[in-house]
């Protein structure tokens, strides 16, 4: 299937060879142009680059499955843009190749964008392995969109207990928009913020692996209506929880310090979702979904941890089934109701485009 139409593409390097498999199986390939994506199903391999001044348009309803030889991930360099533009009927998947009762976490990478927004740490390497630097002086920065995408059994670790993320953020602008947006079976966090001003509205943070949220250098951007679903048989070496909010790695008071602002939140606890949940080792052992990569499983700390130097703000929230609720001190905390346990409902919002059965959903 053809990724571009020349009447309408600056093309010089087409990205998809063979039979829809996109890159040319070298381990990292790089988009150096305006290419499209049409509808289809497709194999993605290595890491694939959009470099500065690319733009990678994905049309709805496509699926692009990781291939896990090569930890297959995409990363949208600063300057370069990602448009991924689902519909509610025709969402935008990015999942596992392996076949019905085969995936599990860490099936291949995960999706990365990084841009040219300020954090406290200057010029920043980006987690997980990829080459890719970001930060900058424009927090009006703009990546491109991400709207109506779904994002499976991401987090491939490149060395051991150094995933990459479900979806990943390093300075990403507000110029950027992000919404509709859901990771599940992620073997490391669902997002994480490093520094940037993006704002996101609602995300869905489903069955992973270690935290659901979680924010470091200096992330300044609000999110509205966010979902966290956990798994009671998974959590990390390092301690899960629902959010982690770090101001830096030592947590000094660098500038800007990490202050987002978190509103309409839902999270459903380990508790929440098994009457029967104890948190233990025993207990937490990943039964079938362990991945064979090393991956380490620990234990759920508070639903809310906030590090120093951090001014983290939560409105109109209700959290419930963690072990503990909160440490740390939010700058903001209103209508925000703490619960030992509640049987989950899903919100209304996340009909039709999500998928909470991905391990059985036929691509």
């Amino acid at each position: 299937m053809s990724c571009s139409d020349p009447s309408s593409d600056d093309t010089d390097n087409n990205i998809v060879f063979g039979n829809n498999v996109i890159g040319n199986g070298e381990q990292e390939f790089i988009i150096t142009n305006n290419q499209t994506l049409k509808k289809g199903v497709y194999l993605m391999k290595g890491w694939c680059y959009i470099t500065d001044g690319a733009t990678l348009t994905i049309e709805p309803g496509t699926v692009i499955k990781g291939d896990h030889e090569t930890m297959a991930a995409l990363i949208v360099e600063p300057g370069g843009k990602l448009f991924a533009e689902g519909t509610a009927t025709q969402p935008i998947v990015f999942t596992s190749e392996k076949e019905v009762g085969e995936r599990k976490p860490g099936d291949w990478g995960g999706l990365i964008i990084c841009g040219k927004a300020t954090n406290n740490s200057d010029i920043m390497q980006v987690e997980g392995g990829p080459r890719t630097l970001h930060g900058g002086s424009n927090d009006a920065d703009n990546s491109g969109v991400i709207s109506y995408v779904r994002v499976e059994f991401a987090g491939y670790p490149f060395k051991k207990n150094q995933e990459i993320n479900g979806v990943t953020f390093g300075s990403v602008g507000s110029g950027t928009q992000v919404d509709h947006l859901q990771v599940s079976y992620s073997n490391d966090d669902a997002f994480e913020w490093f520094g940037g001003t993006v704002n996101c509205d609602y995300l869905v943070a489903y069955h992973c692996w270690d935290d659901d949220f979680d924010v470091d250098n200096g992330y300044r951007g609000t999110c509205n209506y966010l979902l966290g679903y956990r798994n009671s048989r998974i959590a990390d070496s390092s301690i899960s929880h629902g959010f982690e909010c770090d101001n830096n790695s030592s947590n000094s008071n660098a500038q800007p310090n990490t202050a987002p602002t978190f509103n309409n939140v839902t999270l459903y606890g380990p508790y929440s979702v098994d009457s029967f949940f104890e948190n233990t080792t025993q207990y937490i052992n990943g039964n079938d979904l362990r991945p064979d990569n090393e991956s380490l499983l620990g234990l759920y700390g508070a639903a809310i941890s906030l590090g120093s130097n951090t001014a983290v703000n939560f409105l109109n929230s209700t959290i419930s089934g963690y072990p503990a609720t909160i440490t740390g001190t939010p700058t903001r905390q209103e209508n925000v109701v703490f619960l030992d346990s509640e049987t989950p409902s899903l919100p209304a919002w996340t009909n039709t485009w999500c998928n909470f059965d991905p391990q059985n959903t036929v691509y």
